[in-house]
């Protein structure tokens, strides 16, 4: 089982809260054991034996998510990461989130 960091924005409409929450529950779901750090505002920890592309899959297609919404899910230890939603500079994020750099971030 792996950790995983979920990064997520909500575009600001009328659905706001609805999507928010909906998403909120859906990454709960998803913690394996039951466990979920969700202290800051829009990042949430969990672990999960899914890989970083099943997990933002079911956790996208679980919510309801719109297509302006942005989510992120990025594997603590390996760095793999995967997407959904809108994401304006994937280069940018496939650079900061090299392997390399997200090892040297995590473990100093």
């Amino acid at each position: 089982m792996a950790s995983y960091m979920i990064s997520f924005r909500i575009a600001n409409n009328s659905t706001y809260l609805n999507r928010y929450n909906s998403l909120v529950e859906r990454v709960k779901f998803e913690a394996e054991d039951g466990l979920a750090w969700e202290e800051t505002t829009s990042l949430i920890i969990i672990r999960s034996s899914k890989t970083a592309e099943q997990l933002a899959g079911a956790i996208y297609l679980g919510s309801e998510m719109s297509l302006l919404d942005t989510l992120l899910v990025v594997n603590a230890s390996t760095g793999i990461f995967a997407t959904r939603g809108e994401v304006k500079y994937p280069a940018t994020l496939a650079s900061v989130l090299s392997q390399s750099n997200v090892r040297r971030t995590l473990l100093g």
